[in-house]
């Protein structure tokens, strides 16, 4: 028996355990007592993680697209196309781009944004579930910087306050709400902030009921009596409080919003955890915004054992977002046009970059002419769902680099078989700033090669060339100031994991909120809310798809629903005369459309949601919004 110490490939708490082998074939997993992260506990997820590699629909040769079928080719043949096919697109003035991915590693998305930047000489690259965590992501950076000062699991553990905004912890991140519940048992005071009562807000000290895709209006009334307490820490964050005061005048504080805000400025140790919302963009951004300005306001965010933790869903997303495989970042997450930085990656890639930023995600889909997908499919994570599809299949040139054959892969016209999770090296970041080496196991099947090899003889015929994981590490030390010298801090031995230090913590700026929330949606020809909940499917996730232990949930949803559903109260569903399992007509400004009905008794009435799952049964009516108004009718 073989055991491999590795990192999960799951959410962003980034577990480790050992992969088990018996003559070069996966047949386990065991936990260890001894990871700082899963300290001996894993998931559901996580005791099944061997199951997709080993009995998933696997890519084993590299297949082209011809006469409308995909062949199988030899390497050479293949990578020599795929450049050729590139470069005649280019020489055309055809745009190209680049999709990295949050499952991918460290190495493979560095590797990805230089193909695309020095070799295919375009910004446009990007990652599937950016759309999703960016306005999170934005909002935390207007207050703290590239990077919020991350809080350790271990400090949720230990904390007096955790205030926390999310769609289901304990099913999202596991380990994080095992901090929260040991927390809890200590007894530290839990917040939670959402619009209805999940696991984690029925055990919360205070659950305040928030709009979906507005949490920042119930932050701000946080906000706002703090002020009123005269509990703000004003050698923190040295700004304009009489205008902030201002500007949260009209700001509803209730009692349990004034407890809520009394407990968190005189807290010892607070824990702030925010998940991606719902909402607009923009309206997301400063929701997320209000956040970190509470935490700072408050003196948490420079104090040991307090601080922000973004709960970001797949589990590299922050580092593809450190790799900048996005269209408007560099390695290290710096601004495009930030000259210093746009200097030190030139100089080291010896390339002049182009300077425009490039197309988002899902305008990057609707928009090239040739795009490399690496190790993702992208409408089962993107908000715009099968309309991604639709958009793919009009690509003039699309290549796939996945382990699975998913949905993305089977339309390619170029196929390249790279390893899985368990068969590569490489690292992965997780939401702490945690860089782990993953560690391969077995061999990839038939052909495959590393993900980080195949881009690196993709990178070679554009540009640079590489001859290890390690040589690619070592230039992302280089590229990203954070990541200078992680190579050396990675032990061979043992877990190999390395923090990465947090930023400066003495910059915070914290400007007055121009808002008090988003404006109402609701009227009385459309009087109830529709909201889309989550922000990822596993069910589609190949490494949940391919599992038949993970799967099964999945599976028997989709067999109960197969056109899908949306969640309603009891007091909405009694009204209307709606049984569960009853059509339902949504009405928006957008469209119609007609979708069974889940009558649920843990949600206020005027509000329905669609698991993220079935976003696309009600695209008509939530066009291109997470939450829209509607009209509800019996079908």
């Amino acid at each position: 028996m073989v055991t491999v110490p590795t990192a999960c490939p799951f959410c962003s708490c980034g577990c480790g355990f050992y992969l088990l082998a018996r003559e070069g074939q996966l047949v386990g997993v065991a936990p260890s007592e001894t990871h700082p992260v899963s300290e001996g506990r894993l998931c559901a997820r996580g005791w099944s993680a061997h199951e997709a590699p080993l009995w998933g629909d696997r890519l084993r040769q590299p297949l082209l697209r011809r006469n409308g079928k995909q062949e199988s080719v030899s390497w050479d043949e293949a990578l020599d196309h795929v450049a050729g096919r590139l470069k005649e697109l280019m020489n055309a003035g055809k745009p190209v781009g680049v999709l990295g991915s949050s499952r991918a590693t460290n190495e493979e998305n560095y590797l990805a944004g230089r193909l695309a930047r020095a070799g295919l000489q375009t910004n446009n690259v990007d990652f599937s579930y950016y759309p999703i965590c960016r306005p999170l992501l934005e909002g935390l950076e207007e207050v703290c910087g590239k990077h919020a000062p991350s809080i350790r699991l271990s400090d949720i553990a230990s904390g007096h306050v955790i205030l926390l905004t999310e769609g289901n912890l304990a099913e999202t991140h596991p380990r994080a709400a095992s901090s929260v519940l040991k927390a809890i048992e200590k007894g530290a005071h839990l917040i939670t902030v959402g619009y209805r009562k999940t696991q984690m807000a029925r055990l919360a000290s205070l659950h305040l009921l928030a709009t979906p895709g507005n949490e920042g209006e119930v932050i701000n009334g946080i906000l706002a009596a703090v002020l009123d307490l005269g509990l703000q820490d004003r050698t923190s964050v040295p700004i304009g409080y009489d205008a902030l005061r201002r500007d949260l005048k009209t700001v509803k504080r209730t009692e349990e919003v004034r407890q809520a805000a009394e407990w968190i400025a005189r807290g010892g140790r607070v824990a702030f955890l925010i998940a991606p919302s719902c909402g607009p963009a923009d309206q997301s951004r400063k929701d997320a915004a209000a956040f970190a300005k509470l935490a700072a306001i408050t003196g948490h965010l420079d104090k040991s054992g307090s601080g922000l933790l973004p709960l970001l869903a797949r589990s590299n997303a922050r580092g593809a977002c450190d790799m900048g495989v996005v269209p408007d970042r560099l390695p290290g997450y710096d601004p495009l046009d930030d000259v210093r930085s746009r200097q030190r990656v030139q100089d080291l890639w010896g390339k002049k970059l182009p300077s425009a930023p490039g197309l988002r995600a899902e305008s990057l889909l609707q928009s090239v002419s040739g795009l490399i997908v690496v190790a993702d499919d992208p409408p089962s994570v993107v908000p715009m769902g099968q309309r991604a599809m639709a958009a793919m299949e009009r690509i003039e040139f699309l290549v796939v680099l996945d382990a699975f054959i998913t949905p993305t892969a089977r339309i390619a016209h170029a196929l390249l078989p790279i390893a899985s999770f368990a068969e590569t090296e490489g690292t992965l970041t997780n939401m702490e700033g945690r860089v782990q080496r993953l560690r391969a196991a077995t061999n990839p099947p038939g052909e495959a090669r590393t993900g980080w090899q195949v881009l690196a003889e993709l990178c070679g015929r554009f540009t640079a060339s590489y001859r290890s994981a390690s040589d690619v590490l070592r230039e992302i030390g280089q590229a990203a100031p954070g990541y200078a010298g992680v190579e050396q801090r990675l032990s061979e031995d043992g877990w190999g994991e390395a923090l990465l230090k947090d930023f400066d913590r003495a910059k915070f700026v914290v400007q007055p909120t121009r808002t008090t929330g988003m404006p109402a949606l609701t009227s009385v020809e459309r009087p109830h809310l529709l909201a889309r909940e989550g922000t990822f499917d596993w069910g589609h996730d190949p490494l949940v798809s391919f599992s038949p232990t993970l799967s099964r949930d999945y599976q028997s949803e989709r067999k109960l629903f197969p056109n899908g559903f949306v969640e309603m109260g009891k007091a909405d569903a009694d009204a209307l005369k709606l049984s569960g399992g009853r059509q339902a007509r949504l009405t928006s400004v957008h469209g119609e459309a007609m979708v069974p009905v889940l009558v649920r008794t843990d949600l206020k009435p005027g509000l329905l949601v669609v698991p993220y799952a079935f976003r696309d049964r009600v695209s008509n009516v939530l066009g291109t919004e997470g939450v829209t108004a509607v009209k509800v009718e019996r079908a």
